[in-house]
């Protein structure tokens, strides 16, 4: 369990429900500011740092990865967890490369036409919440771990928490960092729209017979994108990639019932054998895309951020760097309250956070629906364009420095 240094209060200012990336971020955050945080989470967490793998094969990695902007490196750096990331574990990316499976499409984007290092970089999503912990256990925040939320009420100007040990909680504030299925989302009668993409993700670890030369790749088919993003290669030279394969449900069964070697052959013939031979393969986790965006982002006493407000298709790798700009927003607006002496949860404060992160976030993900439907289609005239308009724009060096501005976050 994570250790608890005082004692449990009944009420905090601000309450952040979900411990995951964006939440501890969050309360990370908003730890310098004149206001009581508590961070309730409902796995229990260890205490103790973990003991890292000197990555000798594909095992040694969590399947869950995130592609870090160089945006979202700057926030984690401004919170005291980038440098807490272990080196031997940033799989650095500056070079990406994109083609239609349909066609002859391609673009190349290169971190030295920005002036930039890199691109951005692939981790283990562990290894950033582990970062994150370490630092908040240096923090003024209270982490309450192992804590189930069973309900939401405004009462009297204020948020209740019911736990299930039969507590309650009280704040001012209570954002809702709990995941795209979010409870707290419901309880408050915060509508969303979704929709199934009939998809599922496979997501493994490879390791492959040629170096990926920190280049994330990309293929688009008609049945779902392809990518493979770059690891930390091991201390024997080992070259290790995580994938994302996006498939149209009944073909993703299909894959995740083949054998490893079976596997690795259709994933060396759907990558064009770019890197060679698939050496070896992770054991393999699917699981299902759908697409959500809260209709309103707050309420009095109540603010959504992450997977809660706005859960993204991965094929752009864009998911978690959204939630740590919700965050940077959500710390700035409540920051500006406090000098306004104005309470964290008044709603006037929240709309703002809204106002500021809803058009960002919708845009990404129009985007992302877009692409998505468009390198979907075999009719023609889409493989046409879309094969036209890839090779044009790989010939349009000021406008791929925009689109990757936007990626990294360089343009906000």
């Amino acid at each position: 369990m994570f250790e608890v240094t005082q004692a449990t209060p009944s009420s905090a200012d601000i309450v952040v429900v979900g411990g995951g990336m964006v939440g501890a971020a969050l309360a990370l955050a908003l730890s310098p500011l004149d206001v009581k945080v508590l961070l309730l989470e409902g796995q229990a967490l260890s205490e103790a740092p973990r003991d890292m793998p000197a990555l000798p094969d594909v095992g040694c990695f969590e399947r869950r990865v995130s592609a870090i902007s160089p945006a979202s490196q700057r926030v984690l750096a401004r919170l005291g967890a980038w440098n807490l990331i272990p080196p031997a574990h940033l799989g650095t990316y500056t070079r990406m490369y994109v083609w239609d499976a349909e066609g002859t499409g391609e673009i190349h984007f290169d971190a030295a036409d920005m002036g930039a290092s890199s691109l951005g970089h692939i981790i283990e999503n562990r290894l950033i919440t582990d970062a994150l912990y370490a630092a908040l256990r240096k923090s003024p925040v209270e982490v309450r771990d192992g804590v189930t939320v069973t309900g939401w009420q405004a009462l009297d100007g204020r948020s209740v928490l019911s736990l299930a040990d039969g507590s309650r909680v009280e704040a001012g504030l209570v954002v809702a960092a709990d995941g795209a299925r979010s409870p707290l989302r419901q309880w408050a009668g915060l509508p969303i729209r979704e929709w199934d993409y009939g998809q599922r993700a496979i997501v493994a670890t490879v390791q492959t017979a040629k170096p990926h030369n920190c280049t994330a790749w990309q293929r688009f088919t008609q049945t779902g994108p392809l990518a493979f993003l770059p690891l930390a290669d091991g201390q024997g030279g080992e070259h290790f990639l995580s994938i994302v394969w996006s498939q149209d449900t009944q073909e993703a069964e299909r894959l995740m019932g083949l054998d490893d070697t079976q596997f690795r052959r259709e994933l060396g013939a759907a990558f064009e054998q770019r890197l060679g031979d698939i050496q070896a393969v992770s054991m393999r986790q699917a699981f299902p895309l759908r697409q959500c965006h809260a209709k309103a982002y707050v309420r009095q006493g109540l603010a959504l951020v992450g997977d809660a407000a706005h859960a993204i298709h991965p094929l752009a790798g864009q998911g978690v760097n959204l939630g740590f700009a919700d965050v940077e927003v959500l710390a700035e607006e409540v920051e500006r309250a406090l000098k306004r002496h104005l309470a964290p949860g008044d709603i006037s404060v929240l709309q703002r956070y809204q106002r500021r992160r809803r058009g960002e976030n919708l845009a990404m993900m129009a985007a992302m629906e877009g692409f998505k439907q468009l390198f979907g289609r075999d009719e023609l005239l889409p493989r046409w364009l879309r094969n036209t308009g890839m090779r044009w724009m790989d010939g349009q060096a000021a406008l791929k420095r925009r689109i990757a501005s936007q990626a990294m976050g360089l343009a906000l």
